[in-house]
């Protein structure tokens, strides 16, 4: 199926500015007010939320980890033994057995007691229903009923509880979480509202786009309210108001004042190590962030979950496609880039990528700009014998090495990433280069379904808001919706870490506005891959080539 050109740059606009990375809009109830809207969005402000409870220390955090997911901080082994049996502690955690907040429950006819502190100190001591009787838990006692399966009067625990082997270190911080259980709350969640926020750029060439993006957000939200919000909560947004270079700074204030809890979408270039950092050490989910640059993270950060493919994806979908499609098994490969964040990410995942495939060293030409000489170029990788080229810089570049390979009777298969190529390259195409160009595209216009466009323009008409900067309104709604979406999985019982575990539950999720999201517990790319398209150089059109293209 052939695409306009037109409409691919819809689609590659909702890569959302890639020249940000080379190189204070008014509030929306104002502007809806000046045009007489009948609707009022959400509440988009920075006013504050209820105060938090005392944020955790850094060492209950470390024993908050170990109590919920079985993970030491400090990466050391924990082990439950069950019988005779070693398991890691992360396949049964104290929270699965006890309750996210200590509370205590019954499964199966097994009763997992209250481990909150105060009923574990009572003074007068516990007795059981099965008639076992006990005096108060102490620190030392505590340790020690977690390591020999006893209670304080050396009396056997049910013989469903496991015994953990931890380091002290470990230890120490897993009970200075249990003193905390019972008083640790999310901050930003009470019975009548959750309160979120998104990151947006105030000034320079992306504040108009931000703005479209928090317009959206505020509508959606508002919109969801209307009609009762998730389990009779509301949805409240604020806005983070991110300048050049001070993005996370702004974010962690937000965190601190206890108003935040969680970020939904957003736009913050150059700030996506930061705010990924952010997310992982203070434990605040951020859902869909608009970035060319994704930072998942070795391991994977628990806490992001970005929906489209940044380039380092598009990138591994290229030689992907080249290994899987074209029959490409072992290549003489090199890459072309220009200076830059992006093609530095790029080329370094088409490396990767490429050792992965099998293919063996992949050679790499750096130019500059201003200084291309893509005669010599394409002489020198003709005489090198490449037969496949990744060129990561502008399109207008890349069409005048093209024409040198052409003029020299070279005819490489050349990849590339559609936001890279802007409009100059389908015109520039030799027809000896037919099927022989192929740029990966993170979104095309058939991810908007039939459904998805109905329920944004009905939103853009409900709240009058102008379709300008389409995609990243597009960006903004499915942003929205996947938060939505984990919360409702999440339950009445709201908490950061339910949300996480519900995101990453997620499986082909349907936005109606981008492809298909699958998140995991070691996947934070919601769209990892690409789509491939090839140039007709008859028609001077760009043209789908396959289907969706994996990157992993």
């Amino acid at each position: 199926m052939i695409y306009k050109l037109k409409l691919f740059a819809a689609a590659l606009a909702i890569s959302l500015c890639a020249a940000a990375h080379f190189g204070g809009p008014a509030a929306l109830a104002a502007r809806q007010q000046s045009r007489g809207a009948a609707a009022t969005p959400s509440r988009v402000s920075a006013a504050a939320a209820p105060e938090a409870a005392r944020p955790l220390t850094p060492q209950e955090r470390r024993g908050r980890a170990i109590y919920l997911r079985g993970e030491s901080a400090a990466g050391r082994a924990i082990t439950a033994v069950v019988g005779e049996i070693d398991v890691p502690a992360s396949t049964m955690t104290c929270a699965g057995c006890h309750g996210l907040r200590g509370e205590g429950k019954t499964e199966g006819g097994v009763t997992a007691g209250d481990l909150t502190w105060s009923n574990l100190t009572k003074p007068y001591g516990h007795t059981h229903p099965s008639g076992r009787k006990h005096g108060a838990f102490t620190d030392s006692s505590v340790i020690f009923s977690v390591t020999n399966g006893v209670d304080p009067d050396r009396n056997d625990l049910n013989v469903a509880m496991p015994r953990f082997k931890m380091s002290p270190e470990d230890m120490a911080d897993l009970v200075a979480y249990l003193k905390r259980l019972e008083f640790d709350r999310d901050p930003g969640v009470a019975a009548d509202r959750v309160e979120i926020a998104t990151i947006i750029p105030t000034s320079g060439a992306l504040a108009e786009m931000g703005a479209a993006m928090r317009d959206v957000l505020a509508a959606y939200f508002d919109d969801l309210n209307s009609r009762g919000g998730i389990y009779s909560r509301k949805i409240n947004l604020s806005v983070v108001e991110a300048g050049s270079n001070d993005a996370a700074a702004r974010a962690r204030a937000a965190i601190a004042r206890g108003q935040v809890f969680a970020f939904v979408g957003g736009l913050s270039p150059g700030a996506d190590a930061e705010l990924s950092a952010l997310a992982r050490e203070e434990e605040v989910p951020f859902v869909g962030p608009s970035t060319l640059m994704p930072q998942p993270g070795t391991p994977p950060n628990r806490y992001v979950f970005y929906l489209s493919p940044g380039v380092g994806e598009q990138a591994r979908s290229l030689v992907n496609f080249a290994s899987e499609s074209l029959g490409m098994k072992k290549p003489r490969a090199s890459v072309v880039l220009a200076p830059g964040a992006l093609t530095e990410a790029a080329a370094a995942a088409v490396e990767d990528q490429a050792k992965q495939a099998g293919w063996g060293v992949v050679g790499r030409r750096a130019y500059a700009p201003a200084r291309f000489d893509a005669v010599a170029l394409a002489a020198d990788l003709k005489r090198e014998g490449a037969d496949a080229v990744f060129f990561f810089g502008s399109g207008a570049d890349e069409a005048t090495f093209i024409k040198s390979a052409d003029a020299t009777g070279w005819t490489p298969t050349i990849f590339s990433l559609g936001v890279l190529a802007g409009g100059d390259l389908p015109g520039a195409v030799p027809a000896t280069f037919k099927r022989k160009i192929f740029l990966a595209f993170p979104s095309v216009p058939a991810d908007v379904t039939p459904e998805g466009k109905r329920e944004f323009l009905a939103l853009l008409e409900k709240y009058r808001l102008p379709s300008k900067h389409s995609a990243a309104q597009l960006a903004a709604l499915a942003a929205a919706k996947t938060f939505v979406e984990g919360l409702k999985l999440t339950g009445a019982d709201v908490s950061r870490e339910k949300l996480v575990t519900s995101l990453e539950g997620l499986y082909e999720f349907n936005t109606g506005v981008t492809p298909r999201l699958i998140f995991g517990p070691n996947r934070r790319v919601g769209a990892a891959g690409a789509y491939m398209v090839t140039i007709n150089p008859e028609t001077k059109e760009f043209a789908a080539v396959g289907d969706w293209v994996k990157s992993y």
